[in-house]
């Protein structure tokens, strides 16, 4: 295998690669630490973010919702009311999940309730979500940030080769696992 190959398959693309190590050395000085200073007792609801509202963010809210768990997701970037994207919906449904009736959620669509916890994907949906939300009555994570392995950037799996799209789905998954698990106890 290549190192371009290398790279594509676990980072996505050379920008992905970039933006890993950028957000690893930032998370790794602390960073995101606070981040990770979730008040679970208040979370009634799991908002679960991307830009597209087609591959992370409705994996995350299906993976909840199997679970009983309260949860929507939405986009930052996302014009509403398209579906997820047909290899997110073959992944979850592979995996037993059901994606094929999700329809894409503007941010502008969303409403805060008390007890939401929103999860952003990467760094920039956080200072995104922080902007919009500060006033809201809402808690702030970071998905990769709960992984047994922390990651404090899940690329955008949207235009990469099928082996980084299904390992971005599986951190996804397995993130929202886990924050499910400390939202649970």
């Amino acid at each position: 295998m290549t190192l371009s190959e290398t790279i594509k398959n676990h980072y996505g693309s050379k920008r992905g690669l970039l933006r890993y190590v950028r957000y690893e050395l930032l998370r790794m000085m602390g960073a995101y630490r606070a981040l990770k200073k979730v008040d679970f007792t208040k979370v009634t609801r799991l908002v679960f973010v991307c830009h597209g509202n087609i591959c992370r963010s409705p994996l995350g809210e299906v993976v909840a919702h199997k679970h009983g768990v309260p949860t929507i997701s939405f986009g930052l970037g996302t014009r509403g009311n398209d579906p997820a994207d047909p290899r997110a919906i073959a992944w979850a449904s592979a995996h037993g999940y059901e994606l094929a009736q999700h329809k894409t959620m503007r941010v502008d669509q969303y409403q805060p309730q008390a007890g939401d916890l929103l999860i952003g994907m990467e760094p920039k949906h956080i200072d995104a979500l922080v902007q919009a939300f500060s006033q809201a009555p809402v808690q702030i994570t970071m998905a990769g940030l709960w992984l047994s392995q922390p990651l404090a950037y899940l690329h955008d799996p949207y235009n990469t080769n099928a082996q980084y799209f299904d390992r971005c789905e599986l951190l996804v998954e397995q993130s929202a696992l886990q924050i499910m698990s400390n939202f649970q106890q």
